[in-house]
């Protein structure tokens, strides 16, 4: 076993490359864990792959029960790294694969499923079933701070990170969870290293990247989903820059705030964080019920008047849900041009405090 990968916490890159040349019998040597990119980012591994005649090296980004919003925030990790990228994960289903390979980014998996296409070396091999999930890594208990409770406190923490020194009950009351909540998330931080809380010493997030990757990770899956209100679509295009919305009632995300922040993006879907239902914006714009509409009206899980403090608000406007929040959803669409977008946000308001 690769001693570095190992100490890097984690095998699975080295059983997907065993699998990979054992399947395919090109080899692969693992030659380093986390490295740099030149965006300040960060990719898990490098990898060297011999054709027999040449040898290229690969960023690694290595991924658990890959999603959507993962292969978004794969994507944008790889960014800026000085080799070709790779995905590898505890499994990929051909659907997944499909997709992969149409965005020509390599992966395999333990499965024995991959994708590289290195002149002479094409493989592509997708179908394949883990024979025992357990075993595979497929099933992983969860944690508590990335459950939908926590990840609504913890999304308090990150955006306004003076509220870690607080009583269990003020941080309870501001992030709008049980009191008995902040205990176990806090608990389930400490033991995953996230947390470090000294006798005598402030609490201080530790690996606060990786806290956001998981928080990003989760959050389309564990809380988003809970808090759709409602679906809609509208027959006039940019309907929305006609709207003046009062951020104590609604504020846009998703790629309308994206386009507002970056004037970058030009929005196919509209998504509204609101305390509830805005009957009088839907009337005055006939926006009409729509399971499949392009707008999405989502329920605020935040107070908006703690907004003004947050550490990312300084260039933001009051209608505009906070960078974070921006950057998860649009990481979450897998878009190459809303994660690049994302990436955007993440330097121009995150990066400091996440990076």
């Amino acid at each position: 076993m690769n001693t570095q990968a190992t100490m890097w916490g984690d095998d699975l890159l080295v059983r997907a490359t065993e699998k990979f040349t054992e399947t395919t019998g090109v080899p692969i040597q693992i030659a380093a864990c986390e490295q740099p990119t030149a965006t300040g980012r960060f990719f898990d591994a490098l990898v060297y792959i011999s054709d027999g005649e040449a040898t290229k090296a690969y960023a690694v980004e290595i991924k658990r029960n890959l999603t959507g919003a993962k292969l978004g925030l794969a994507t944008e990790q790889l960014k800026g790294a000085p080799y070709k990228g790779m995905l590898v994960a505890d499994y990929i289903n051909p659907n997944m694969a499909d997709r992969l390979k149409e965005m020509d980014l390599a992966f395999m998996d333990l499965a024995g499923n991959a994708y590289l296409n290195e002149p002479p070396v094409f493989v592509f091999i997708k179908g394949n079933r883990p024979t025992d999930t357990k075993q595979l890594g497929l099933i992983q208990k969860p944690t508590r701070a990335f459950n939908s409770t926590g990840l609504k406190m913890l999304f308090g923490l990150l955006t306004k990170p003076e509220l870690l020194q607080q009583t269990y009950r003020k941080i309870a009351d501001e992030t709008d969870v049980a009191l008995g909540t902040v205990g176990w998330v806090l608990n389930d931080l400490r033991d995953h290293k996230f947390l470090f809380e000294a006798k005598g010493h402030k609490r201080r997030l530790t690996q606060r990247r990786r806290i956001v990757e998981h928080w990003v990770g989760a959050y389309p899956e564990k809380l988003r989903p809970k808090l759709l209100l409602g679906r809609y679509t509208a027959s006039r295009h940019r309907w929305w820059e006609d709207v003046c919305l009062d951020p104590h009632q609604a504020q846009w995300g998703g790629e309308v705030a994206a386009e507002i922040l970056t004037d970058y993006l030009n929005p196919e879907n509209v998504t509204i964080y609101a305390d509830a239902i805005p009957a009088r914006l839907i009337l005055e714009h006939r926006l009409q019920v729509d399971p499949k509409g392009e707008i999405e009206i989502l329920r605020r899980f935040w107070e908006p008047d703690e907004l003004r403090t947050n550490i990312d608000r300084s260039a933001v406007p009051p209608e505009v849900v906070p960078p974070f929040l921006i950057y998860a959803d649009l990481i979450a669409t897998a878009d190459e041009r809303n994660v690049e977008t994302a990436r955007m946000i993440y330097d121009k308001f995150l990066s400091e405090y996440f990076g």
